[in-house]
């Protein structure tokens, strides 16, 4: 069983009493809050830290969500060798989303190996006590991790190359740099991080032409893909060969919302949820369905342009791929479609959360567009 971390319990206690009331003047902004509200944060707009060639962003982290999880976007180059070290975490689940790009990843528990090669829209679960890496596989791929519980950025900032920073935006710098590995010495302290480095582990890296390994026959792109039946078994899921639900998306019922679940109260036991909403435009003479939920949700656009508009604030935000909202517990906020297609990745703590809202008033679908 997993049990809620003591700064997952005070970050519930701080969402039940509602936000700290500070500069809350706009939404956008360009550094993460170090205390809870809503806020948002444009592509590539934050500062980050370079260790290699990888930059990592740090969208929701620390004290912004009470240290409940950490959203995390990985940007880098293809390499031949492992992103990191073959390693485990005892405390912490770990989630890979693949938003641009290819990069493989290996997840292997109780003498089975799971390998696949993600693209776009692929995601992977890696529970506590997973052995697992990745690498990097195109020119350009980008990552978004999610990290339960919070706090975990701190082993980033303990192996940073440098801090990074871009006036262009640029995801990540152009040029050689050393590929990821550590002396005994560092090795030792990165298990003050959380991280227990598997150094015997080998990678299966024999992939077929369905982009699997280690585990012969594995459903991937041609098949549905079901989730794992408890919170510690590792398991896959690619774009769109999930299961799914079609549930209305504004007050009319003139949208729709597909929502494909990757963690669930069943995956998490409990603790949070994660997956894809895919939304319909809504129409002009249409109003947004609104929300109100007792704990924190985090919103990345990974397809199309969406539209937010949180309590309090008189902005309309458009956001488009790579952006990121975050919404407090007990803030009422709305999240409609702009583009004729979009897609956002969503995580939510508890069990109370915008994706098993709409399970519930939702029907099964076998299809990853709405009704004509």
């Amino acid at each position: 069983m997993l049990f809620l971390p003591l700064a997952t319990l005070l970050g519930a206690v701080a969402a039940a009493r509602g936000t700290a009331k500070r500069d809350n003047s706009s939404l956008i902004v360009t550094k993460v809050p170090d205390y809870v509200r809503p806020y948002a944060i444009h592509a590539y707009t934050l500062d980050g830290v370079r260790i290699d060639s990888q930059v990592y962003r740090f969208p929701v982290t620390g004290p912004s969500p009470d240290n409940a999880f950490t959203l995390i976007s990985t940007a880098a180059p293809a390499s031949s060798e492992l992103g990191v070290l073959p390693r485990i975490h005892q405390a912490h689940y770990e989630n890979f989303y693949a938003l641009r790009g290819r990069f493989a990843l290996w997840a292997s528990k109780d003498n089975t190996t799971a390998s696949h090669i993600f693209m776009p829209g692929d995601y992977g679960a890696v529970p506590q006590n997973t052995t697992h890496s990745f690498q990097i596989l195109d020119p350009f791929t980008e990552m978004v991790g999610v990290i339960q519980p919070g706090g975990f950025e701190a082993l980033f900032y303990f192996l940073a190359s440098a801090n990074y920073s871009s006036e262009t935006y640029a995801p990540f710098p152009q040029g050689s740099f050393t590929s990821p590995g550590g002396d005994a010495e560092t090795i030792g302290k990165l298990q003050e991080f959380d991280v227990w480095a598997q150094l015997q582990f080998s990678p299966p890296m024999g992939f077929d032409a369905n982009g699997t390994s280690g585990d012969g026959g594995a459903v991937w792109h041609n098949g549905i893909n079901e989730l794992a039946s408890d919170s510690t078994t590792p398991f896959f899921v690619a774009n769109g060969y999930g299961r799914k639900t079609l549930a209305p998306a504004s007050a009319e019922k003139a949208s729709y919302a597909i929502v494909e679940p990757f963690i669930t109260a069943t995956q998490s036991d409990g603790i949070f949820t994660e997956g894809t909403i895919t939304l319909s435009r809504l129409p002009s003479s249409s109003q947004p369905q609104t929300w109100e939920l007792p704990w924190h949700t985090a919103l990345e656009v990974v397809e199309g342009l969406v539209g937010v508009m949180v309590e309090g604030y008189v902005e309309e935000l458009s956001l488009s791929v790579g952006d990121v909202v975050f919404v407090p517990g007990n803030t009422t906020w709305s999240l409609w479609g702009k583009a004729a297609f979009l897609k956002v990745l969503y995580v939510g703590l508890g069990k109370v959360t915008e994706d098993s809202r709409l399970r519930e008033v939702g029907r099964e679908w076998g299809s990853v567009v709405w009704p004509v």
